[in-house]
């Protein structure tokens, strides 16, 4: 066998090595919409949202990275005055599902100038809930962990009480 041969050997190979990831990946994740545009319908509890697709497809998604369950109907309240800030749109990033069959996932929506606007991070700023170590963790954990430290700095929510 040639060298040439062997290279093109290598080649195929690769090509289905990477073929065959892709399929497993896209399988694996076909149960989660990727669509990243979602109309809000409800804040279920404090941290569980029902939100539709445009084509209709309904689901729940759980706000992965967060435990919001202190001051509920505060937290409540505050995410249904961030999805009003974009007219009832948000945006989802699915990280994966949780024992309830919930999508776990990074909620936001645009806010002035297009900036994204993390729901997570407002309620961690706004003492209305705290850093959740374990779990399925999300791509911004680090941003959730700087929003905590903000909040308990200015000891507001949850933190009002912290010496």
């Amino acid at each position: 066998m040639n060298s040439l041969q062997k290279t093109g050997i290598i080649f195929a190979a690769i090509a289905l090595f990477s073929t065959t990831i892709w399929l497993i990946t896209s399988e694996k994740n076909s149960s989660i919409a990727l669509t990243e545009e979602w109309t809000f319908i409800d804040v279920t509890d404090a941290q569980t949202m029902t939100l539709r697709q445009t084509d209709g497809n309904q689901m729940q998604v759980w706000l992965c990275g967060i435990e919001a369950s202190e001051l509920g109907n505060e937290a409540r309240e505050k995410l249904r005055s961030l999805v009003a800030t974009n007219e009832n749109q948000v945006m989802v990033i699915p990280v994966g599902k949780n024992e309830q069959g919930r999508t776990v996932a990074e909620v936001m929506v645009y806010g002035q100038g297009e900036a994204e606007i993390s729901f997570q991070e407002e309620l961690l700023k706004s003492g209305l809930a705290r850093t959740q170590q374990g779990g399925v963790e999300c791509p911004n954990q680090i941003a959730f962990e700087n929003a905590q430290r903000l909040a308990k700095a200015s000891k507001v929510g949850i933190w009002r009480q912290m010496k």
